[in-house]
Parts: structure tokens; C-alpha cells; sequence
């Protein structure tokens, strides 16, 4: 017997088929493409439209959370020592959410729409996130010994007291 002789078709399954009972099957293996098809279907582009708007709504309010883990090994990694390069890394971690802060309206203006609803969840997961960020920024500031927040930072301001006696030394004594 030779393999001219030998056919398979694909395209038919019979009774005594393995394709026809469900048990050697894989999951999510269709025999006909009609069940998948159906559930592409009954998915209309203003559902999946709706679906976006809600899910890019929800990246942008949770974009300052997500990069706190990024932002905390970043100020790990420029170490405790008070020199240009760490000191200008606080600075920025401070300057970006607190610029964003400010402009929470105009970063969710654009995702706006009667799709999306009330954002008012969105903006504040938003802000809590950026206040987060500040956060870790005064916390670096404190482990750097740049924030004052100890007595003797503040010695400047304490009034002198004022003297109760004086003592006089003159040469008689010698």
C-alpha cells in the first residue's frame, strides 16, 4: 500500500470520527464555527466602543498608581547622599504630580462623553494616586536629612534666654 492511496478530509467529520464526540475535543474547540461566530455577532460596535471609552478612562486614572512601584525603586536606586543627580530626581517626582494636580480637569476632558458617565471616581483615584507620588517624594526628601523636621533644625528660631547673673574675672585673684 502506497501513501497515493491514502486521503484525509478535514472538511466532513463522520459519526465514527473523533472530531464528532465532544470528549476528544480540547477546550474551546468548536466543530462548527457557527457558536463563535454567533458570539462575535451579538457584540455590536457601540457596545465595544463603550467598552474602550470605559477601559481607557480607568488606564488614565490609574496611571500615577501604577508607576509608584517604578518610582519607588528609582528613588532607591539614587541612594541617601545630597548630590545633583538625586536631588534633581525629587524634584521632578515632586514637580510632575503636583502639575498634575492642577490640571486633573484637562487630563479627562478628551475622555469625557455620555458613554463614560460621571468621571468623578476616575479623578479621584487619579488625585490619590498623584498624592502618592508627593508622598514618596517627602518621604525622600526626609531619608535624604533635606526636610526639617527635627528640634535642632529649627534652633534659629528659638529666642535666646536671657542671662540670670554674670560673672566678672579680674586679675586680683592670681
Amino acid at each position: 500500500m502506497s501513501f497515493s492511496q491514502w486521503k484525509l478530509d478535514y472538511g466532513h467529520a463522520n459519526k465514527g470520527s473523533k472530531t464528532s464526540d465532544p470528549t476528544f475535543n480540547p477546550p474551546g474547540f468548536f466543530s462548527q464555527s457557527t457558536g463563535f461566530q454567533q458570539h462575535l455577532d451579538s457584540e455590536r460596535p457601540a457596545d465595544q466602543q463603550e467598552h474602550l471609552a470605559r477601559k481607557r478612562a480607568w488606564d488614565v486614572a490609574m496611571g500615577p498608581a501604577k508607576s509608584l512601584p517604578m518610582n519607588m525603586f528609582m528613588m532607591y536606586m539614587a541612594g541617601r547622599s545630597v548630590s545633583i543627580f538625586p536631588i534633581m530626581m525629587v524634584g521632578m517626582m515632586l514637580w510632575r504630580p503636583a502639575k498634575a494636580l492642577f490640571s486633573v480637569n484637562a487630563t479627562f476632558k478628551p475622555l469625557e462623553s455620555p458613554v463614560t458617565g460621571s468621571m468623578i471616581l476616575h479623578k479621584i483615584v487619579f488625585l490619590l494616586g498623584n498624592i502618592g507620588a508627593i508622598g514618596l517624594a517627602i518621604y525622600k526628601v526626609h531619608t535624604m536629612g533635606l526636610l526639617p523636621n527635627t528640634p535642632s533644625d529649627w534652633l534659629e528660631f528659638i529666642p535666646q534666654p536671657n542671662r540670670a547673673q554674670y560673672s566678672i574675672v579680674t586679675d586680683a585673684f592670681y
